[in-house]
């Protein structure tokens, strides 16, 4: 792969395919499950609003026992599920990527390899 269109053009492959199969794993997990995919981004964030619904609890004068019975409900998921994201992210993120990059490479080097000249006869 020395020339380096082919190489841009399977670079840019990988990531399209891992923003698009990402999406599409996280829209496939609410469809089946019914909640929100359990990627590092919605983990901080719920981990953030447990964080400011304590705070909040503690401003409103509320008891210690009852500050920390205020819990993040992303920590009473199955470890199922969790591994279940694991895996899927994992390897169908590898799969696509894989997939889209060896396209990209066939197509890329097909249009920019030298043809013959025509025999004209």
């Amino acid at each position: 792969m020395p020339n380096p269109l082919v190489k841009a053009a399977v670079t840019g492959a990988g990531i399209a395919a891992g923003v698009i199969g990402s999406k599409l794993l996280a829209g496939g997990w609410g469809a089946v499950f019914g909640e929100e995919a359990p990627t590092p981004k919605v983990l901080r964030s719920s981990a953030k609003q447990t964080k400011l619904a304590r705070k909040q609890a503690k401003k409103d004068g509320l008891s210690r026992s009852e500050i920390a019975a205020i819990r993040d409900p992303r920590q009473d998921q199955p470890i199922w599920k969790g591994l279940l994201w694991v895996v899927l992210s994992g390897a169908a993120l590898t799969a696509f990527r894989q997939l889209a990059q060896k396209g990209a490479e066939r197509g890329a080097e097909r249009l920019t390899a030298r043809r013959p000249r025509p025999n004209r006869g």
